[in-house]
């Protein structure tokens, strides 16, 4: 396999991603498309228990994503889902900015508002819970 390819599938393995096929020139990896927890909350709360297990069925059914790589000169073209792609590395470099930011300024200050609003959801979800079951 050729270095700069094998350097790709690397990344890609790192992020998640099988290898499922691979050759001196090409490789085809798989992955699952991120869980949609607002979704499979709002499915949950209109038809509890049952919806939930019904959205997990569809997702683990329909999640399957699939990237093809393969060397063009010197570049390595990509093929599939790249968006997956994309959004993984968009997230990776907004991880990386909060972690640097945690660690100069201290966890609360930097995650005070998710924190906040995580307390809220739940504080919302036992009152609906008392109030209408």
């Amino acid at each position: 396999m050729k270095s700069n390819l094998s350097q790709r599938v690397a990344e890609l393995v790192a992020n998640g991603w099988e290898p499922v096929t691979t050759t001196e020139t090409t490789a085809s990896l798989t992955g699952r498309r991120p869980f949609a927890w607002w979704l499979f909350l709002i499915v949950i709360f209109l038809f509890p228990l049952f919806g939930g297990l019904l959205y997990l069925i569809f997702w683990v059914a329909t999640s399957k994503a699939t990237v093809f790589l393969h060397v063009e000169g010197e570049d390595i073209a990509v093929a599939g889902d790249k968006w997956l792609l994309d959004l993984q590395r968009d997230q990776h470099e907004a991880y990386v900015k909060k972690q640097r930011l945690i660690k100069e300024q201290g966890f609360l200050k930097v995650m005070w508002p998710q924190l906040l609003v995580s307390f809220g959801l739940i504080a919302l979800w036992i009152y609906l819970l008392k109030t209408y079951w």
